[in-house]
Formats: structure tokens, C-alpha cells, sequence
């Protein structure tokens, strides 16, 4: 085994040397070192969700503490690995480490993980079935939605996943589609998100005003011309 003990195994991702720790009937999936730390501590905080998948298959606790009171919820560090223990896993969310902080808490203190920490405690506030829904609801809406702009004009926007051949597509169109593709795709907080998709919409809607400006002054000369 390459790996110096199955925690570092299990942070690593090293999911056929943990199967060997385990096979060898030394450790097991909620196994502790001096700190109390588990591999399912491990796999969790290092977003490693199919060897945390099989870590609860061979008994793991996914409620189990450490030393300091944290569950593994306590250790993930993405919105990903949070949403996966929640809604997969059906951590429970609610429980208190030793300074009595929940997991959204404990984030929310730390403040290395904002976009993480509000959505725990919006989990913690409204359950994870109603996060769940909102989730596929703003998905929904970057599909097709409205928009506010700084002017107050509200705009309708529609994101096709059938965008034809995309040889077909100019440069230009196709570094704005892949603009707008990163902006959706970016793990940033909504507010920032949205800001950036209405600096986006302003930008392209000017560009747009431009061009019909531009047309309008080539079909003006050429009316002068064929006068």
C-alpha cells in the first residue's frame, strides 16, 4: 500500500488502497486516528463522493463525529459535496460540533466558503426538499426568464440547447455563446452571477444597437448614391 494510512488514502481518493485497508479487517470505514478523524471525514471534505458512496456501503456512519464534534457535513468545502451528503446521503444537517455551530454555522464563521455556508443555512432554515426545488427552478430560469436591467427594463432571455451547427456560428457568436456558457457555468453566489449576466445583456445589446446604427448609415449612402 502506497499510501501511508487509509485517511490520507481516503483524502487522496485512493479508492482501491481504502478497499485494501478495509479488506485487511484492521480498519474500517469509520475508523479514527488520534483526532478522531475518520476516512469518511477524509472523503468528504476532499469532495470524493464515490468513494464516500462506498465507504456507507461497507458501514460508514455519515453522521459520525470527530473529535471536535464535526461530521463529515462539517468538512465538505464545496456546495457540491454538501448537496451530495444531503440529498443522497440524508446527513443530518442539524447536528452541533462542540462550539455548538451546525455545519452551516461552522461555515458561516469560518467565512472560507460563502457561496457554501449560505447554502447550508438556507437548508438548515428551509429544509432540503424546498433548496432542491428552488435549485431546479433557477435552472429552469436560466433556460428561459426575465431580467432587470440598471435602467429598470425588464428583459426576456432564452437559452436554447439546440443551437445548430456551431461551424455555422461567426467568431464573434461564438465567443458570446461561450461567454454566456461560463457565466452560467461559474460556482459563484447569484448575486455575482446575476451581475455579471446584465453586464453580459447590456454588452450585447449595445453591440446590437450599434450594428442597426451602422446599417442604418451604409442604407442612408446608398440611398444618396442612387440619387
Amino acid at each position: 500500500m502506497s499510501s501511508p494510512n487509509i485517511w490520507v488514502a481516503a483524502a487522496d481518493n485512493k479508492i482501491n488502497i481504502v478497499k485494501q485497508y478495509i479488506a485487511s479487517g484492521n480498519f474500517s470505514a469509520n475508523s479514527p486516528d488520534p483526532n478522531g478523524y475518520t476516512p469518511m471525514h477524509a472523503a468528504a471534505s476532499y469532495g470524493n463522493i464515490e468513494l464516500f458512496r462506498y465507504l456507507v456501503s461497507v458501514g460508514g456512519n455519515v453522521n459520525i463525529q470527530d473529535s471536535d464534534g464535526d461530521t463529515p457535513l462539517h468538512h465538505v468545502e464545496t456546495v457540491e459535496a454538501a448537496k451530495a451528503l444531503i440529498n443522497e446521503f440524508k446527513v443530518n444537517y442539524k447536528v452541533k460540533n462542540n462550539d455548538g455551530y451546525t455545519a452551516g454555522q461552522y461555515q458561516e464563521e469560518e467565512q472560507e466558503f460563502p457561496e457554501l455556508a449560505q447554502y447550508l443555512l438556507s437548508v438548515e432554515k428551509n429544509g432540503p426538499e424546498f433548496v432542491l426545488q428552488q435549485d431546479q427552478q433557477k435552472q429552469t430560469a436560466q433556460k428561459e426568464g426575465e431580467m432587470t436591467l440598471p435602467s429598470g427594463e425588464e428583459i426576456k432571455y432564452v437559452m436554447s440547447e439546440d443551437a445548430g451547427d456551431d461551424a455555422m456560428l461567426t467568431d464573434d457568436l461564438r465567443a458570446k455563446r461561450a461567454e454566456l456558457e461560463k457565466i452560467f457555468g461559474d460556482s459563484i453566489p447569484e448575486e455575482e452571477k446575476n451581475a455579471k449576466l446584465r453586464q453580459y445583456v447590456l454588452g450585447v445589446v449595445s453591440d446590437n444597437l450599434q450594428s442597426l446604427k451602422d446599417d442604418d448609415d451604409d442604407e442612408a449612402q446608398n440611398s444618396k448614391r442612387r440619387k
